[in-house]
């Protein structure tokens, strides 16, 4: 509709995160989206670019997050998992039609900036790539990531304010509500995210704390990323120790 208002050429992309990372707290795109978004885009010349700079290179079990759904974009932002985070790497993939008018308009693929293609940063790059091939470390995740939501569950079905599990792969969002039932937030003053977060690192644990993502004000939700050579213990550690630190900072007053 927004395509059509606008008129097509008035549009040159359409950009989503195919499992909404910090804004949502990882919600996965629902069944049917991203291939009906591809069709839509592929009717009216409109680019399909994903960011998977949270959710990509492995971490959903697929080394695209889009593998999932069968679904190629023109365009894919790319970070994080890339280099492991030993050092800051982003990339941008493309199409290879894409590239030929702009070579032929510019002479090259002119994305210079200051720190591009920093050696370092690449070679980095390169090497936690290779392990991940070598140990099959996206084999991995998609093995292990049913085990994962599968204790989470079992641990946190006991405590009501737990109204949502969801994610895919090793990207992991828990939703925390005050109404089970009508899945109404708690009041933003309690800052609860930020309390479960502090209890978490207090007991030995690293979560990834987000508020504001009912309203802009409400909603709290936590997110899981743990690294893809994980062993099963130490899943299970995590889960324990979230669950102990969201218990804690519900009994919090």
């Amino acid at each position: 509709t927004a395509i059509t208002e606008l008129g097509p050429e008035n549009v040159c992309a359409f950009i989503f995160e195919p499992v909404m990372g910090a804004a949502g707290g990882a919600v996965p795109t629902p069944p049917g989206y991203a291939r009906r978004v591809r069709e839509i885009c592929t009717r009216y010349g409109v680019l399909l670019i994903a960011d998977e700079v949270m959710c990509g290179a492995g971490r959903p079990g697929t080394w695209r997050a889009l593998e999932h759904v069968q679904v190629v974009p023109d365009l894919m932002a790319l970070a994080k998992g890339l280099a492991g985070g030993y050092l800051p790497l982003g990339a941008a993939v493309y199409r290879k039609e894409l590239m030929a008018p702009m070579v032929e308009r510019y002479g090259a693929v002119r994305t210079g900036h200051t720190f591009t293609a920093h050696t370092t940063a690449c070679a980095a790059g390169v090497a936690v790539q290779e392990i991940i091939e070598r140990e099959r470390l996206v084999e991995k995740v998609a093995t292990d990531a049913p085990y994962l939501f599968d204790a989470l569950r079992d641990a946190l079905a006991p405590l009501e304010p737990v109204g949502d599990i969801r994610g895919r792969g090793f990207f992991v969002g828990i939703e925390l509500v005050r109404d089970p039932v009508t899945k109404t937030p708690f009041d933003p003053e309690r800052r609860l995210h930020e309390r479960i977060f502090e209890r978490a690192l207090a007991n030995g644990l690293i979560c990834y704390p987000v508020g504001g993502n009912v309203d802009g004000r409400a909603g709290d939700h936590v997110i899981l990323a743990p690294p893809y050579n994980a062993s099963r213990a130490e899943l299970d550690e995590i889960v324990e120790k979230l669950t102990t630190s969201i218990r804690e900072s519900l009994n919090e007053r």
